[in-house]
């Protein structure tokens, strides 16, 4: 029992040793750093995963909506000041392929992290552009460093659980990609064909979606019960859209398809273009 008791102190003499003589670095200067996150958190659990990107496409909201928009978040690591203090965000042109003016607005000479607060957003206007409807475009925003700040994290971890191997994302861009492209419902390609709206085409879906209220959703349940699109109302819808083309072209302003022709429906409800031939 003795012998246990010396070996037992022993033991603590040379832990305790060890533990002095070992030095712990630690984060020691004033400077501030700034990167990009934004959080995709688990559910039900604490787990965070972070995005250095975002997808958004005009096809899941309504044909009314012209314009939206979307933000990147922005965090600093440091101490918080008592003052705004800018930040720099650039947009990366080589990795940009959205016209500014057409596809996107932005302002990013006033962008600050507010007094007292770490966190900040960068935020960009996005139109509704014809074009989308047949491709996508991408903008590219960078940091970089300025007075203020410094881009310490190029890339990092995409999880904030210690011990998960999550694969690495930029922290000093972020972009965003926009679209607006659609493929024929199966309803409309099986059930309605061309009969009430004519062949279908994805500028023709969009109008018909703005005048008769109809989301993505709509489309889905199509033709069940309860459903807002039913074979038997497709005659009221496509009178509707008649109407507005109609009155469209009346005023001077006709609408035209994905073609670059007038926009026409079944021969049952035509809109009269012959002012314009």
């Amino acid at each position: 029992m003795k012998w246990k008791m010396i070996l037992f102190v022993l033991s603590l003499n040379i832990a305790f040793s060890a533990c002095e003589k070992k030095d712990i670095s630690v984060f020691s200067t004033d400077d501030t750093g700034i990167y990009f996150q934004m959080i995709r958190g688990y559910y039900g659990t604490n787990t965070e995963v972070y995005i250095d990107s975002l997808d958004f496409s005009f096809a899941s909201v309504q044909a009314s909506i012209r314009d939206v928009i979307l933000n990147a978040t922005v965090r600093t690591m440091g101490k918080v000041a008592d003052h705004d203090r800018p930040f720099k965000v650039v947009v990366d042109k080589e990795g940009t392929t959205a016209m500014e003016g057409v596809h996107y607005e932005i302002d990013v000479d006033t962008v600050v992290i507010p007094a007292g607060e770490s966190t900040a957003y960068v935020n960009v206007r996005f139109f509704r552009t014809d074009d989308l409807m047949e491709k996508s475009v991408r903008l590219a925003l960078r940091l970089e460093d300025n007075e203020y700040f410094k881009c310490y994290f190029p890339k990092y971890k995409n999880m904030n659980t210690y011990t998960a191997t999550g694969v690495q994302i930029h922290g000093d861009s972020f972009s965003f990609t926009l679209s607006e492209m659609y493929t024929i419902p199966w309803y409309w390609r099986v059930i309605i064909e061309t009969d009430y709206f004519g062949e279908w085409t994805p500028k023709k879906f969009v109008v018909i979606n703005m005048v008769c209220g109809f989301t993505m959703a709509d489309w889905d349940r199509a033709g069940g019960t309860g459903a807002k699109i039913i074979y038997g109302r497709c005659g009221f819808f496509a009178t509707m859209v008649q109407k507005y083309l109609q009155g469209q072209a009346d005023a001077g302003t006709p609408v035209l398809d994905s073609d670059g022709k007038y926009m026409q429906l079944d021969p049952d409800y035509a809109v009269d273009y012959s002012r314009y031939e």
